[in-house]
């Protein structure tokens, strides 16, 4: 129990996952990382400048040592240095946390905007996929641009097409010039989403 109450006692610090997960992204070393660990905790507790010869003995390092990695930290501009004036006049320095954050940050930004782009290809691809079955045979380089312009250009979803399909499929038509018409009337029916279109089929049903 003494265990555990020291435990709680001793507080927590709150690391980010995409460090954790992507340091090695940063260049950073495994021990360069817990330097940096080291620095923000010493900072949650309101140093930020703290002794290296203390983070050095947290972990079984020289002193000389953690200069080398705070000085390789500050060379890969995962950290920076500043210095500010205190109320006596006198320069204080102190190490800034934030440059590593904020690369992790574009990081994530770039993360997202990967999976949107593999995302949107995926979908691209079950259009084509989608229209080859259902029609039996390959594409041909017509039918491949007129696809291709109904999501460039007229920037219909790839759930729209592939619903337009299936009604021209109803309707027993299996042509490219039909699906464009299905398209074009429910873009005067203002139908973008699978929801706008089950509402318009809902308040229009079949005869």
């Amino acid at each position: 129990m003494n265990e555990l109450t020291a435990f709680i006692e001793g507080g927590q610090l709150s690391v980010s996952r995409l460090l954790l997960q992507h340091y090695q992204t940063l260049r950073m070393s495994s021990d360069e990382l817990v330097v940096y660990l080291q620095l923000s905790d010493f900072a949650s507790q309101g140093d930020t400048f703290p002794d290296l010869a203390v983070i050095g003995e947290r972990m079984g390092l020289a002193p000389t040592q953690i200069y080398e990695l705070i000085h390789q930290l500050l060379k890969k501009k995962i950290i920076t240095l500043n210095s500010t004036v205190n109320e006596q006049g006198q320069p204080v320095d102190h190490y800034d946390l934030t440059p590593a954050l904020s690369k992790l940050s574009v990081l994530a930004v770039q993360q997202n905007q990967a999976a949107l782009n593999s995302q949107e290809t995926n979908q691209r691809l079950s259009v084509f996929n989608q229209i080859e079955q259902t029609f039996g045979r390959p594409l041909s380089p017509l039918e491949s641009e007129i696809i291709s312009n109904w999501l460039d250009l007229d920037h219909y979803s790839a759930e729209l097409i592939q619903f337009a399909v299936r009604e021209a499929v109803l309707n027993q038509v299996y042509s490219l010039k039909y699906v464009d018409k299905i398209l074009l009337n429910w873009q005067k029916q203002n139908i973008q989403t699978k929801e706008d279109l089950q509402a318009y089929q809902k308040a229009h049903p079949r005869r």
